[in-house]
């Protein structure tokens, strides 16, 4: 016999994630037979790649001037579909309880990456003032950069790269009502793409690889045991 909707426990939830080089936000469906010690989720997040070498700089002897960072000239965002397997080792029956899971996910990340565009200050009367240019730091002077263009110039010239994540963790549940959960997990992430992210200008410092140390915090509702 098939199992039955009134056998099965089931979460919709959404969650945001904080890693050591960037974030993420999304959601995911939960699914575990009641009374057993195992379900699986299904999702997805949506977030950005940046280098821990990235730094931010002004240049204050420009009028206007705003914040950018030196040298990184694409950014990346990378939507995850992922499927995982959970082991309960303590269940959550009431809003008194606080359950904990051990958790693995396998994840296909697509990254888009696309060029980053400045406000390049041109002094040249009528007409000085800044333009939108395209980031280049081996033809452009710094000193003459007065902050990052708009987020989504460039998205049409950007570059599809994909890959393969896996991350493992740490749940633990709780909340105030039976139909409702809230849950906080740290764990270990790693994603490898096919090519190099080109984040920054200097090549030797971009890489393919992507560890990470993460927190995720996650809000959800459904029929909890």
């Amino acid at each position: 016999m098939g199992i039955t909707q009134a056998q099965k426990s089931v979460i919709w939830n959404i969650d945001a994630q904080i890693r050591n080089f960037g974030f993420d936000f999304g959601g995911y469906k939960y699914t575990q037979i009641k009374g057993d010690n195992w379900g699986n989720q299904v999702g997805f997040k949506i977030g950005n790649l940046v280098d821990p070498k990235e730094v931010f700089v002004i240049n204050y002897s420009l009028p206007g001037s705003q914040s950018f960072k030196l040298e990184k000239i694409n950014y990346a965002w990378a939507i995850k579909p992922y499927y995982g397997v959970t082991y309960i080792m303590g269940q959550r029956k009431s809003r008194m309880d606080v359950g904990c899971k051990l958790f693995v996910n396998a994840s296909l990340p697509i990254v888009y990456s696309w060029p980053v565009y400045i406000s390049y200050y041109q002094g040249t009367p009528p007409f000085d003032g800044y333009a939108d240019v395209q980031y280049d730091p081996a033809n452009q002077n710094v000193s003459l950069i007065g902050g990052t263009a708009q987020f989504t110039k460039g998205l049409d010239k950007g570059k599809i790269i994909p890959g393969f994540g896996l991350s493992a963790g740490l749940q633990i549940e709780w909340g105030s009502y039976r139909s409702l959960s809230n849950s906080m997990s740290v764990g270990l992430s790693n994603d490898i793409f096919v090519e190099k992210i080109p984040l920054l200008y200097t090549q030797t410092t971009n890489k393919n690889i992507f560890p990470a140390v993460f927190v995720n915090f996650a809000f959800g509702f459904g029929d909890i045991n």
